[in-house]
């Protein structure tokens, strides 16, 4: 083989390696991927007085959890017990919501949602607490 070929031909392994090794560490890992069809969507008690407070329906948790965008600043996936997701968007209605999702291993709980365009005065449960915006 001509010195050309061999260089060439390393020079090509090194390339496909490095976008081999790029693609696996820009891949979130299976346990960290945000499962948008749970097997069992929960509701948490602080979650439906805030719903009923915000005027969220379950149809509106549903269309964020298909088309709501992950905001990772907002999100944290080393939350225990359960990793907790901000997904966030806009619904047919036109409502402006981030939804925190914790996210179990047997079932999807929805913690608590926010009306992002308006705030509302809720008094729920662990409010006192002092959540997440």
């Amino acid at each position: 083989m001509k010195p050309k070929n061999v260089i060439f031909t390393l020079f090509l392994a090194l390339a496909l390696l490095a976008i081999f090794i790029k693609q696996m560490v820009h891949e979130p890992r299976a346990k960290e991927a945000f499962d948008r069809s749970p097997v069992s969507l929960q509701y948490t008690k602080h979650a439906l007085c805030r719903m009923d407070c915000r005027q969220v329906s379950k149809e509106d948790i549903d269309e964020i959890i298909e088309r709501g965008i992950i905001n990772l600043s907002k999100s944290d996936r080393n939350d225990k017990p359960c990793p907790t997701y901000a997904v966030q968007g806009t619904t047919s209605d036109g409502e402006s919501l981030r939804v925190i999702f914790a996210q179990c291993d047997k079932a999807t709980k929805v913690v608590t949602c926010y009306n992002l365009k308006q705030d509302f005065e809720c008094h729920c449960p662990g409010d006192e607490k002092g959540g997440r915006n």
